[in-house]
């Protein structure tokens, strides 16, 4: 009988693993992508100005950057669209390499992924790498933090002391709300206001309730569209943010480079043609190069 048992265990566990194994989508080598005719790009869900959706269809910056890196490689262009975890190292693992708990799908290139090289070659606690399973290149756009103020409030004052008596909102748990929280001892923990996003904190701004927002600038000037002549968007108070400005780059998985090189050619030929600065101008967003283009060869 426990040999029965045994053997209907064994079967089941069989088609549990052979189900798993069906329903898991790899990221696929550059012939592979060329043969299916489509590419699939990892994108953040709901993350305007650079991937959500409009009208039903996929629209932002990074998702015309997809497009055009599609149509010059001759494939259809595909989303995956994934919610931020809790580090980009599980987003990093979600997207291009293993998949997440509920659907193992990976796509063939991650946007928007943070390009430093301190980063990508950083070790966890045992001395091994932390992202050897991917590979981060092609930087196309550096991103900041910034402050939008309303001058009619602030005046001329252009220190974050203000901010002691006037209110200023932030996107909560982002680092501009643990900075603005801790710095100066503390003292402008009461007027800081924690928001679910930061386009929930500009529409106070604008409603007259907050006097400045700090946030990403791509956003800042995206929520703010037409911007009003008495806001202002600038660093000013920001010099003690550890990562004031970042690049933006893609990640691969580690082992089909020739896919790597061949999207790396596209956004460099994009950001030296002023493709790229096209895009960025579209969504009414400043387009930054890179740090690696400052360097002259």
């Amino acid at each position: 009988m426990s040999f029965i048992r045994m053997s209907l265990w064994l079967h089941a566990l069989c088609l549990v693993m052979a189900f798993a194994i069906a329903n898991t989508a790899h990221a696929r080598k550059y012939d592979d992508v060329i043969k299916s005719q489509y590419i699939e790009f990892a994108v953040y869900r709901d993350f305007p100005p650079y991937s959500f959706i409009k009208d039903g269809q996929p629209a932002g910056i990074d998702v015309e950057i997809g497009k055009h890196i599609a149509s010059e490689m001759g494939v259809e262009p595909r989303w995956l669209w994934m919610t931020a975890d809790e580090t980009v190292d599980d987003d990093l693992r979600n997207a291009v390499w293993k998949g997440s708990v509920v659907d193992r799908k990976v796509a063939d290139v991650m946007l928007r992924v943070p390009y430093d090289r301190e980063y990508s070659y950083a070790q966890d606690g045992y001395g091994l790498p932390r992202n050897d399973m991917v590979v981060m290149l092609a930087p196309y756009h550096k991103e900041s933090w910034k402050l939008v103020r309303d001058i009619n409030k602030t005046g001329k004052v252009r220190n974050l002391a203000i901010f002691q008596y006037q209110a200023i909102g932030v996107e909560i748990d982002s680092l501009p709300d643990f900075f603005l929280v801790g710095t100066l001892q503390g003292c402008l923990r009461e007027n800081v206001h924690h928001y679910s996003t930061v386009f929930a904190a500009l529409t106070d701004l604008k409603a007259g309730k907050l006097s400045a927002v700090a946030g990403m600038r791509s956003q800042l000037e995206w929520g703010l569209d037409n911007k009003p002549s008495n806001f202002d968007i600038d660093d000013d108070g920001l010099e003690a943010l550890g990562h004031k400005s970042w690049d933006i780059g893609i990640a691969i998985k580690d082992s089909y480079r020739q896919l790597a090189y061949a999207v790396d050619a596209v956004i460099s030929s994009m950001v030296e043609n002023g493709e790229m600065e096209k895009i960025f101008s579209h969504y009414r967003v400043s387009y930054e190069r890179p740090s690696m283009y400052d360097v002259e060869s």
